[in-house]
């Protein structure tokens, strides 16, 4: 018993060495949407990087594999923006979030992915594509 106790400790020291190393591993891209600008943020320091206007229009962000996206969408008034996620393999995902004051995350370790966030406004529509 004492033997298998000793491999199985061993293997879970391992398997949380992986989980911890890959969690350290992964860059997070900050980036905020408001009605009219696009922000970007160092995620440890919430230092801005960089500011750009937008036009009512698809906003697209890349994100590799490596990464994680943290997407705050920020309008200050309750509105609605539809969020497309993208997989390499071109499977997609297609969800409608409030923008008031959210936050969203994108998930890692799946491979790269693709973000479309399309612009805000009043009302939800009902329809869902997967």
């Amino acid at each position: 018993m004492n033997n298998i106790t000793r491999k199985l400790g061993v293997l879970f020291v391992l398997a949380f060495w992986l989980v911890i190393t890959s969690l350290c591993a992964q860059d997070t891209i900050c980036i905020m949407l408001t009605q009219d600008e696009r922000i970007t943020f160092n995620f440890q320091t919430s230092e801005v990087l960089h500011r750009e206007p937008l036009h009512n229009t698809i906003t697209y962000i890349k994100v590799d594999s490596s990464e994680v996206l943290c997407l705050h969408l920020y309008d200050k008034k309750k509105r609605y923006r539809d969020v497309t996620t993208i997989w390499e393999d071109g499977d997609h995902l297609h969800d409608t979030f409030e923008s008031k004051d959210d936050v969203y995350f994108t998930p890692y370790g799946f491979g790269g992915i693709n973000v479309e966030v399309g612009p805000a406004r009043r009302r939800k529509n009902n329809k869902q594509t997967h």
